[in-house]
């Protein structure tokens, strides 16, 4: 038992630690940059040597009294370092290639971190419970596989979020919401709201919405987007919406990137109002600096055309009137809503999360329902006899 459970668990995370910090200090050293993913691909290795241990244990391969896994060391190491060339080849001598300066190559070892903790829980699993945040498509496969092979899963797709925009709404408020929310991180996030759906006559407020996007300065107020394939893609669903009759408003395509950063991928705010709502502009998440705008007679038709969203993630309305506030909080068909708040993210303890193809699983990511997703519940029954 001491042997087992104390010395030879002692050594082995003291000398995680120990190569851990030699890693990082060789790094530094050599590439002159602090890499933060050090430790994950560290536990890259430690995932196929767990991995290959339970399959040698199946086969009946041992080591007598040594532990099994003295002999899956050897091919974990190799994995480990296949994978750090792997990352290395196709993200970091990019970086390099560019002459990037060195925090941006420890803010992309971030993101490698973050991926390649991903990796690690998708395919080893937190236990028997599993988390993902992700396009609605491998959200759904994810949960379906873990579910099917006893995980408890919450997996967080796509969205497709909604601004109601009403007559009455106070015009300062809701043009600075809309564009935040639209425009904000150039509509690269899960809480962007693409669609504006606006209700009666709400020309002033849109064109205060048009103008206050055109003069937004692209690598100040907004960047760029993440790549090439990225900046095609949204460039064709605005073709396409108009082709399809909608009109383009203010059109970011072609738009001249600033100075010194020409190698970017820009584009620059775009409108699309007069859309239909079964347009693909309307229907899927573009994941870029362009907003929707649905033209609705009436609250309710505001309200049909939210709820025929396949999604469900969050919907705003933008209005003076309490009344209003209260039938679309109570009809709205998102799991966040939000008013007069063009990005409607709940704080703790309050939980984050969508419904219908927003999110495949029961509960939320945040807040109690969070700690609820992690908790197994022990119910006790007693009774105590007199005799």
């Amino acid at each position: 038992l001491l042997l087992n459970y104390i010395i030879v668990p002692a050594l082995s995370y003291g000398s995680q630690l120990a190569l851990g910090a030699i890693f990082v200090t060789l790094i530094y050293g050599i590439l002159r940059f602090a890499n933060f993913a050090t430790g994950d691909m560290m536990s890259f290795g430690t995932m196929f040597a767990v991995l290959l241990t339970w399959y040698f244990q199946s086969l009946g391969i041992s080591l007598g009294v040594l532990p099994t896994a003295l002999l899956t060391i050897p091919f974990a190491i190799i994995m480990m370092i296949l994978y750090m060339l792997t990352v290395d080849k196709f993200v970091f001598s990019y970086y390099r290639m560019k002459k990037s300066p060195s925090v941006m190559l420890a803010m992309v070892s971030i993101g490698v971190m973050f991926v390649t903790q991903a990796i690690v829980r998708i395919i080893i699993g937190p236990f028997d419970r599993r988390f993902f945040v992700g396009s609605s498509k491998v959200a759904e496969i994810v949960y379906s596989r873990s579910t099917a092979n006893g995980k408890r899963a919450l997996c967080l797709g796509g969205a497709k979020n909604h601004l109601i925009v009403t007559p009455d709404a106070h015009k300062p408020t809701t043009v600075n919401g809309v564009i935040s929310s639209s425009m904000g991180s150039a509509g690269q996030r899960c809480m962007a709201a693409s669609v504006m759906v606006g209700v009666e006559n709400v020309d002033g407020i849109i064109d205060a919405i048009v103008n206050d996007s055109r003069n937004l300065k692209l690598g100040e107020d907004m960047g760029a987007v993440i790549s090439a394939a990225a900046r095609d893609r949204i460039s064709s669903m605005i073709d396409e919406a108009e082709r399809d009759g909608a009109q383009i408003i203010l059109d970011g395509r072609n738009v001249d990137p600033p100075a010194n950063y020409e190698d970017g991928y820009w584009l620059g705010p775009t409108i699309i109002d007069q859309a239909k709502p079964d347009m693909t502009c309307a229907q899927e998440e573009i994941f870029g600096p362009v907003l929707t705008i649905i033209r609705a007679g009436s609250l309710e038709e505001a309200i049909e055309i939210e709820n025929g969203s396949p999604y469900g993630n969050a919907a705003s309305v933008f209005t003076t009137s309490g009344s209003v506030s209260r039938y679309v909080s109570e009809n709205a068909g998102a799991g966040m809503v939000g008013v007069n708040v063009g990005v409607p993210v709940p704080r703790d303890p309050f939980s984050f999360g969508g419904w219908n193809q927003s999110k495949y699983g029961h509960g939320d990511i945040t807040g109690t329902s969070g700690l609820s997703f992690w908790t197994n519940l022990r119910k006790v029954t007693t009774r105590w006899p007199n005799d």
